[in-house]
């Protein structure tokens, strides 16, 4: 199909210093609408959060046996990311790095001294592209002497996003954003400056293997890689079975829905599709899995969230469709989809997540695109 938009048994885990409740998680500061995504929490009584105070910046706790949760502050309104130090070999792998800024850096720091000083980095994990994540990889890299892993395709991308020569020009996105009708495109300009993601990241890390879905990761059998698409073009979870335990990445968050978006950039034609597959293909793993996310608290719960996660994605598409009885396009969904004003970085998520459930209905064969030079339309088919 040619891209409409070529404008284009089952047991508790035991941990030690671990439990589980039925409390609310902790707070986390986070808008409606953040490159993770929307502010989505399940009710507290579907997911049982870890009974571990959340780590101060650059120290660390034990969450299972042989995983340390340590905390890397954020310049941004999602004011922190996990990143999860698994023990492997004769030291540690970190899972995740956090954004190039200072705060990261000194973050890590205080980390070398509590964890590295007797369990050395041995080596770098990357979930996938987005900055929070890769972003002080090749600084940590540089810093420790240690290899970098992630999948194939996060390192394309990270490639390209690198490369300031090969940097999107604004009219290929003004493209975009007017076929989906956002004509106010004033706000948009900060977004597309050919150094953005660069100041985001310490530069590409030096990878010499990729890791591939269902592969075992280089530094540990016991933890396997999911390929788990939707919110990220390879994006990888990291699964013990043995241990019951997923690093989950950004693809289930316990208070956020994750942004799936299609842009001009994308090379998934139906990333809400991905991602609905994906979440079902983790619904597979032990019931009392303990979920590591990027985001907010450790938890218990996985199929109790991802039942949440799929039932918002289909309310979200029943509105869709509602107000699709007329022709719509994607700007005209956003008052209907959001709950807050959407500016800038927000409204350009949300346009996308928009566009992302439009496509999934008229892949499946609910929508018809109704195009013209100059706009892209949807309109139910009855």
């Amino acid at each position: 199909m040619a891209r409409p938009h070529d404008t284009r048994r089952l047991c508790i885990l035991s941990l030690p210093m671990t439990s589980v409740s039925h409390d609310s998680p902790p707070r986390e500061r986070a808008p409606a609408v953040t490159a993770e995504g929307e502010s989505f929490a399940s009710d507290p009584k579907r997911l049982r959060y870890a009974e571990v105070a959340i780590p101060a910046s650059g120290k660390s706790v034990e969450i299972a046996p042989g995983v340390r949760w340590a905390r890397i502050p954020l310049p941004m309104d999602l004011n922190h990311i996990n990143v999860w130090l698994i023990d492997a070999h004769d030291g540690c792998i970190v899972v995740d790095t956090g954004m190039a800024a200072s705060m990261g850096k000194e973050a890590w720091e205080s980390i070398a001294a509590d964890v590295f000083a007797t369990k050395p980095l041995r080596g770098v994990f990357v979930t996938h592209i987005h900055p929070d994540h890769i972003g002080l990889a090749a600084w940590l890299q540089e810093r420790h002497g240690v290899p970098v892993t992630m999948s194939r395709r996060t390192y394309e991308m990270a490639s390209m996003m690198l490369d300031a020569g090969a940097q999107t020009p604004f009219s290929d996105a003004e493209k975009f954003f007017r076929a989906n009708g956002l004509t106010d495109l004033e706000q948009m300009l900060p977004m597309f400056k050919p150094d953005r993601f660069i100041r985001m990241a310490s530069g590409l890390p030096r990878v010499e293997r990729f890791v591939a879905d269902n592969e075992v990761a280089p530094f540990s059998r016991e933890w396997t890689a999911m390929e788990t698409n939707g919110h990220a073009e390879g994006h990888l979870c990291l699964s013990n079975a043995a241990a019951r335990t997923l690093i989950s990445g950004d693809q289930v968050l316990p208070t956020i829905s994750s942004n799936i978006s299609f842009t001009f950039r994308s090379g998934d034609t139906n990333p809400l599709g991905s991602y609905l597959s994906s979440l079902e293909r983790l619904r597979a793993l032990p019931a009392e899995t303990l979920v590591l996310p990027s985001h907010g608290a450790p938890f218990y719960g996985l199929q109790q969230r991802i039942d949440d996660l799929t039932r918002h994605h289909h309310e979200q598409l029943e509105k869709v469709l509602n107000v699709c009885a007329e022709p719509r396009t994607a700007a005209d969904l956003l008052p209907h989809m959001f709950r807050r004003e959407l500016k800038g970085m927000h409204l350009y998520l949300a346009l996308g997540e928009a566009v992302a459930h439009l496509e999934y209905l008229a892949q499946h064969g609910r929508l018809e695109r109704r195009t013209t030079p100059d706009v892209i339309r949807y309109a139910a088919i009855s």
